[in-house]
């Protein structure tokens, strides 16, 4: 069909279409989404980094840690074994104080009772033998008299101390008259640069105030120190 313009102006033009696509903003939402996509692996790797460093530090103190702890404890074990070492040359040396002291005590105290016994004339010892913190004597004389000169050495003589007369009687078997004896002292041991034993004390310097005069020891049983009542007493036995 033949269409005729009648108005004398030409027809408008078509306008051009369009080129096809996709919108503007899909491609912008890919972009900021890829982009979006690119700062986080960025950070997730910046912090993985950065972990990874911290990790591999402290592994590396760990393992110093671990180092040092075995030195350590090499140390303690040294340390134990000079522990032992200084605790067995401690019981050494104790036990030889303990073995010079229980050989030059005894020595010295027999030196001095052989001193004393050796002033008598027959007094005769039997047995010497510590109890508890006491030393025991038994022994035998002839004659009162002498049991008490004994007894008098005993105490004057500076290293026997407390001496007590715990048994006294008589004995008159087989046809002689003795008297038997248990007595109990303490044993001093003589201070290095002190006075020997039943030496006479030193004179006191002119000006100087007296010495106070030591009390005479207690008799036992009220036995020693008074002659009237000895003689009769022990030959009652006590």
């Amino acid at each position: 069909m033949i269409k005729i313009n009648l108005l004398g102006a030409a027809p408008p033009r078509p306008k051009a279409s369009a080129i096809s696509g996709p919108p503007a903003s899909v491609a912008t939402q890919a972009v900021i989404f890829l982009g979006a996509l690119i700062v986080f692996f960025g950070i997730v790797g910046v912090i993985y980094k950065l972990w990874s460093n911290e990790i591999d530090h402290l592994t590396e103190r760990k393992n110093k840690e671990k180092v040092r702890q075995a030195e350590l404890a090499e140390v303690k074990a040294q340390n134990a074994r000079y522990q032992q070492r200084l605790n067995d040359l401690e019981s050494r040396i104790n036990t030889i104080q303990a073995l010079q002291d229980s050989r030059v005590g005894p020595v010295e105290m027999m030196n001095a009772l052989g001193g004393v016994v050796s002033k008598t004339n027959d007094v005769y010892l039997y047995t010497v033998m510590p109890t508890g913190d006491r030393l025991q004597l038994k022994g035998q004389s002839s004659t009162v008299d002498s049991m008490a000169s004994f007894l008098g050495l005993l105490k004057r003589s500076g290293s026997f101390v407390n001496v007590q007369l715990d048994q006294f009687f008589q004995d008159d078997m087989q046809d002689r008259v003795t008297y038997k004896f248990t007595l109990s002292c303490d044993f001093k041991l003589a201070t290095a640069g002190g006075p020997a034993p039943g030496a006479p004390p030193a004179p006191a310097r002119p000006g100087a105030p007296a010495a106070a005069t030591p009390a005479a020891p207690r008799a036992p049983g009220g036995i020693v120190g008074q002659p009237a009542q000895v003689q009769q007493r022990l030959k009652q036995g006590l």
